[in-house]
């Protein structure tokens, strides 16, 4: 059987559809305004966003710019060593390299995809300045055990995938992911759950002195323009932007809802396939699925991936190769077992889980997947 359209992964005018005259409206106000860089449309939407996450925040260009600020505001320095999961976006590992500090891989756990506590102890030195903790795919790292771990160690989470999820036991129940280590960083970019028109980024931060000083470093090293008191970068979120997230902002936990309410009907509908494993939800928060990825093993992912192109629903890897392989990263070798990171990068494979997703489309991307697997 073929499909009689094709399922992207991800449909952003679809998505857009049911508030873009709220859309239109907010961006052709900036434009009309004359005003492009700053003022009062970006306060207003770091104000938003930090009233939805309950920690202060500042708008910033985009993702990497957020991880980059964060570990200059927390003084990583040449030579310093940042641990990082060997799976998972390359920029979590970019910044680290272009500081000259030292990228010290670790793995991750197999059924969450996040980083694995037992795998960091591994690695932990006396030259350890910061730890890397990536909410994958839309749920939360286990920020409680890292801290328990390395109770002196500066924890950044990158919250680029998973805006919106939530910590719901221990210490941290109740609280947003992005908003209990040192920093918090996110990502706008537009397939994000909260994604702009184009690039746009943030850090969050409970701690008033360093999230001041990772706004200065934002702006060029300024508290006070044209008195630079660190070295810093360009890096700003545009009111364009900020207009867009604040209308989207509103939009959120309806669509953060329907994309989990689509993944449970995935999770009801695959239960019983035996050569599929699907993605568990950590059991100290909610998953968000920014992705909803599964393991196809025994080599079967490739052939998996075909049929559903064929079939006319989309599928992505994230990620194929692990950092720790890649041509960029191949000076920081790893000091320890990253099987699980490389067992991952072969079988991993997601399917389209976004808000806009018709019930029809549903069913056929299950009808897909039993197909093949039966």
């Amino acid at each position: 059987m073929t499909m009689s359209k094709s399922i992207p992964m991800v449909d952003l005018p679809k998505i857009h559809a049911p508030y873009q005259s709220d859309l239109d409206k907010a961006v052709l106000s900036v434009v009309h305004s004359g005003g492009y860089i700053g003022g009062t449309v970006v306060k207003d939407f770091e104000a938003r966003a930090a009233s939805y996450l309950g920690a202060p925040t500042v708008g910033v260009g985009n993702g990497t710019d957020a991880l980059l600020i964060a570990l200059m505001a927390l003084d990583v320095q040449s030579g310093d060593e940042v641990i990082v999961p060997a799976f998972t976006y390359a920029a979590s590992a970019e910044v680290i390299g272009l500081l000259g500090a030292v990228a010290v891989w670790c793995d991750v756990n197999e059924s969450t995809f996040t980083i694995d506590p037992d795998s960091v102890k591994s690695v932990l030195s006396d030259k350890t300045a910061a730890i890397i903790a990536v909410h994958l795919y839309g749920q939360c790292a286990d920020i409680e055990a890292l801290e328990n771990l390395a109770p002196n160690i500066p924890i950044v989470e990158d919250t680029a995938q998973a805006f919106g999820a939530v910590f719901t036991t221990g210490k941290y129940a109740g609280r947003y992911a992005g908003t209990v280590g040192s920093f918090g960083t996110f990502s706008f970019f537009p397939t994000k759950n909260l994604g702009a028109l184009g690039d746009g980024g943030a850090i969050a931060s409970t701690n008033a002195s360093l999230l001041a000083k990772a706004k200065s470093i934002a702006s060029h090293g300024q508290r006070k323009k044209y008195h630079h008191d660190q070295l810093g970068v360009n890096s700003r979120l545009d009111p364009i932007q900020a207009a867009a997230l604040t209308v989207k902002l509103n939009y959120l936990p309806q669509a953060l809802t329907a994309k989990i309410r689509i993944a449970e009907k995935y999770l009801s509908a695959f239960e019983s396939l035996n050569q599929i494993v699907l993605p568990l939800t950590a059991s100290f928060s909610n998953h968000t699925y920014h992705q909803f990825t599964l393991r196809v093993p025994d080599g079967k992912r490739d052939g998996f991936a075909s049929f559903m192109n064929e079939r006319g629903v989309a599928t992505m890897i994230y990620y194929p190769i692990p950092l720790h392989k890649q041509k960029a990263y191949a000076h920081f070798e790893p000091r320890t077992s990253l099987f699980v990171s490389e067992s991952l990068s072969n079988c991993v494979i997601s399917i389209p889980v976004h808000e806009a997703l018709e019930p029809s489309e549903v069913l056929e991307i299950q009808a897909a997947i039993k197909t093949y697997f039966s």
